[in-house]
């Protein structure tokens, strides 16, 4: 999200239009949306300060879900700054350039923005919330079938929810990494292979838990 969309006050929405529907026509244009109006939900996951969570737009229905791990405590507008607000009118005035009009459409620029409630939501947990970003978009179908992300309770014995993550981790990395939209993945892919070709993989494998850390803190050190 560009920083356009965090200044209520500096920039107007025609702006923010711009910016908005310049970047939305390219992930069309990249994933293949031969049909806008075949879509159904929409989703944008939005950073905010240091925390991750999404909005989900149901363009059939002109429902909205904010979609947030965090359990903290706080009045809505407080938490959010009036972002969700701002996200949603610059939709509603793409969608009423881009498609014809709709009731949902136009329910989308007055329905009350809904934060869904769920089971797993994390009171301890302030690393995590990409992970669980990512998880909801990739799970979340609507209210027409039972919502399954796998997750357990933050609370449940073992730490389970934690195990979870770290699976989930794993997966999306790899998954990065592989990806052809990746334009280091060529290099990744080549790197991988001479790795593989080392008599002493071995010995590097075990010490992962130790290497890895070391080597993002001198990456990190030198930004």
């Amino acid at each position: 999200m560009p920083d356009i969309f965090y200044d209520e006050e500096k920039y107007t929405d025609e702006r923010r239009l711009n910016v908005f529907a310049s970047n939305f026509e390219d992930l069309i244009l990249k994933y293949e949306v031969k049909k806008l109006d075949s879509v159904d939900l929409v989703f944008i996951p939005v950073l905010q300060g240091n925390h991750f969570y999404v909005l989900c737009f149901h363009l059939k229905t002109g429902k909205i879900k904010l979609i947030d791990n965090s359990a903290a405590e706080q009045e809505f507008k407080e938490r959010y700054k009036g972002l969700p607000d701002t996200l949603r009118r610059v939709l509603v005035l793409y969608l009423k350039k881009a498609l014809k009009p709709t009731p949902a459409i136009e329910e989308l620029g007055t329905s009350v923005i809904e934060r869904k409630e769920m089971d797993w939501r994390t009171e301890n947990n302030d690393v995590d919330c990409v992970v669980f970003t990512m998880r909801h978009m990739e799970t979340y179908k609507e209210e027409k079938t039972p919502w399954v992300t796998g997750f357990v309770k933050e609370n449940e014995v073992n730490n389970r929810q934690n195990s979870q993550l770290h699976l989930l981790r794993h997966i999306y990395l790899i998954k990065i990494i592989l990806s052809e939209h990746n334009v280091h993945h060529e290099q990744v892919i080549k790197k991988a292979n001479t790795f593989d070709k080392r008599p002493d993989k071995e010995k590097y494998m075990k010490d992962l838990e130790k290497i890895i850390p070391d080597r993002l803190s001198a990456f990190i050190g030198k930004g």
